[in-house]
């Protein structure tokens, strides 16, 4: 290929071969002087720093450092305060010396240990399946806490953030929290009895929370689906668990405190989420200055009523 294209180039220029030999040992000059450590230096420096501007460093290390702190404080808060020192501050601590635990299996031990009187250690756990569930389930809810945190930030810092819909999703942490040490404990008891009738119930609040994280950014326009959502989701919480242990427990006067508690935390986010949203949408109507038949179509609102009733029934059979 090589000689047929200087071929080709001696047929087209007769002085080829004299351009070719001066080309190739004619010193160049250049006026540019040879890169020095210091020019290199500035260049990998200037490259990081618009790599780091494009990786938004900030927003993730804010993201991160939240999510951890929300995270660590409230088990803390949960256990080591609510539990320790206001609910049952009268149980007597733990004589590590003398107490045994023959339950545990001692697989994750290895070969350092055997089943049997196994002494003390702060954490236990066997090997089963139900023990995978729970690691799986806490993961998901880790990520999906740290996913929905790095989300607020990055909104906070890139664009503006509505207040309101930002203090729902505040409301709501409780509602999560409790589900996941819920199903915690039913897989750690092997206790059934709630677990549908509390799944049902957690995956509307994701849904709910999904749209809430959505319109907390200025930038997603309000519409009428999105709050009709909300508002269908929570009615459906407040007409099943106020029929259920509310009622029971609250109104009537059988729970206990700590039950009455739950009850309350759990009821509160589901009024504000009815409360705000409504509020919200009329906001909506008297801004756009548009009635309401004109702002929802027919459908948003028959599919609202069928949520509602499908929701009730559903939530109660479970």
């Amino acid at each position: 290929m090589d000689a047929f294209y200087n071929n080709l180039m001696r047929k087209l220029l007769p002085d080829f071969d004299n351009r070719s030999s001066s080309k190739k040992y004619r010193p160049t000059a250049s006026a540019v002087r040879e890169p020095s450590m210091q020019d290199y230096v500035e260049r990998r420096l200037t490259e990081v720093h618009y790599v780091a501007k494009d990786y938004k460093f900030c927003d993730k290390f804010l993201g991160v450092s939240l999510a951890a702190l929300l995270l660590i404080l409230m088990p803390y808060l949960h256990i080591g305060v609510f539990y320790l020192k206001i609910w049952v501050p009268d149980k007597p601590p733990i004589d590590k010396q003398a107490c045994t635990c023959s339950c545990f299996d001692t697989v994750f031990r290895g070969r350092y240990e055997m089943p049997g009187l196994v002494t003390y250690k702060h954490v236990y756990f066997n090997s089963t399946a139900n023990t995978f569930k729970i690691w799986i389930m806490t993961i998901m809810f880790i990520i999906l806490f740290y996913e929905s945190i790095k989300y607020l930030v990055s909104v906070y810092r890139n664009s503006r953030i509505r207040k309101i819909w930002f203090s729902l999703y505040l409301i709501n942490l409780y509602p999560h929290y409790y589900s996941w040490w819920s199903f915690f404990s039913y897989y750690n008891e092997e206790f059934y009895t709630f677990f549908t009738h509390h799944m049902f119930f957690c995956v509307t609040e994701i849904f709910t929370t999904a749209v809430v994280l959505n319109l907390c950014n200025y930038k997603n326009e309000l519409k009428s689906w999105k709050m009709m959502l909300i508002l269908a989701i929570n009615l459906v919480h407040i007409i099943v668990s106020g029929s259920d242990q509310f009622i029971a427990h609250v109104l009537q006067g059988r729970g206990t405190n700590f039950q009455n508690a739950r009850n309350i935390g759990l009821m509160i986010p589901d009024v504000l989420h009815i409360i705000i949203p409504a509020l919200e949408f009329y906001r909506l109507i008297v801004r756009s200055e548009v009635p309401f038949s004109d702002l929802c179509y027919k459908e948003e609102v028959i599919l609202f009523i069928l949520f509602i009733t499908i929701g009730t029934l559903f939530g109660r059979i479970l």
